[in-house]
């Protein structure tokens, strides 16, 4: 019986080796492809390498988002002053005054409470608070004694704001509040000198504005004042009236994303009319009460 061996068919496997082969290149050129746009994605400066480090940087260097923000705070160091004069007066028994470089630090803050509520004009409605007082001052008794002498500040009210231009571009604020200056000066029991005591508590209505300019931002605004009392220095005339204004300056420049120092200049301004008569103990047209100040700071916006 004869035996028969079968041989391998080996002929037709051999063309299936390049098609193996080809396969092989594809999915190895895929790969290098997929590799090479990942390392692009994640090289320095690409959108996806560090998205948190890189929104830090955009944030960091553009002014903070004031027409925005959530709630803002700072603190300021003022250098201020006061100067009182009269006008038209007839009686030797009233004095000037006047004090500078009088330091004063100062606190303020501000919170929209609303701010990421969808109603437009519900999220730009807040309030706003500061308070600053004065240290180590007195004022020039007789003989030329130093006497106690306290001066402060506290407003507080309604703040409203409206974006001309997006996030980023100008801002208008529009606030009305009550607003309480203090400046007493300790009984001497010497009229002249006492006269230049004051308690304003006054009814402020105010607009103010932040213009972006390249990596700062300006800030202006003025208010009116309408004084609901006036103090000791009223209650020297007859018929005594009073209204104020005050103004106010500042740049911004960022260091930090939400962080911006601040420094600026502040004005106000009462001016009495008194219906002064002959007879009177003391005689004088009007008063000119002035309060100045220039300040440094910081401030932080949050979102």
């Amino acid at each position: 019986m004869q035996r028969r061996t079968l041989a391998c068919p080996v002929a037709p496997l051999s063309p299936r080796a390049p098609r193996r082969s080809a396969r092989r290149s594809s999915a190895a050129a895929l790969l290098g492809a997929a590799l090479s746009a990942l390392s692009m994605l994640l090289a320095p400066g690409s959108a996806l390498a560090d998205p948190v480090a890189d929104r830090a940087e955009r944030e960091g260097a553009r002014p903070p988002a004031a027409g925005t923000a959530l709630f803002s705070a700072g603190v300021d160091l003022e250098i201020a002053g006061r100067t009182l004069s009269y006008s038209d007066l007839l009686s030797d028994n009233l004095r000037t005054y006047e004090v500078l470089g009088v330091p004063m630090p100062s606190l303020r803050g501000e919170l929209y409470p609303f701010a990421r509520s969808a109603v437009p004009v519900l999220r730009d409605l807040g309030v706003e608070l500061s308070y600053a007082r004065a240290l180590g001052l007195d004022s020039e008794g007789a003989g030329g004694a130093g006497v106690s002498t306290s001066w402060s500040r506290l407003h507080a009210g309604l703040r409203g704001r409206y974006r001309l231009a997006g996030q980023d571009g100008p801002v208008l604020f529009a606030s009305g509040g009550l607003r309480w200056t203090d400046f007493d000066i300790e009984s001497t029991g010497d009229p002249s000198r006492d006269a230049a005591s004051v308690s304003y508590v006054a009814l402020r209505v105010g607009v103010d504005g932040r213009l972006p300019v390249g990596p700062v931002a300006l800030e202006a605004g003025g208010g009116v004042q309408a004084p609901l009392s006036m103090g000791a220095l009223a209650s020297h005339f007859r018929a005594p009236s009073a209204g104020g204004v005050d103004l106010r300056v500042a740049v911004a420049a960022p260091f930090a994303p939400g962080l911006e120092a601040r420094a600026g200049a502040s004005y106000a301004r009462f001016f009495y009319d008194f219906d002064s008569e002959p007879e009177d103990t003391y005689i004088a047209g009007g008063a000119l009460d002035q309060l100045f100040s220039v300040h440094l700071g910081v401030a932080y916006h949050g979102e």
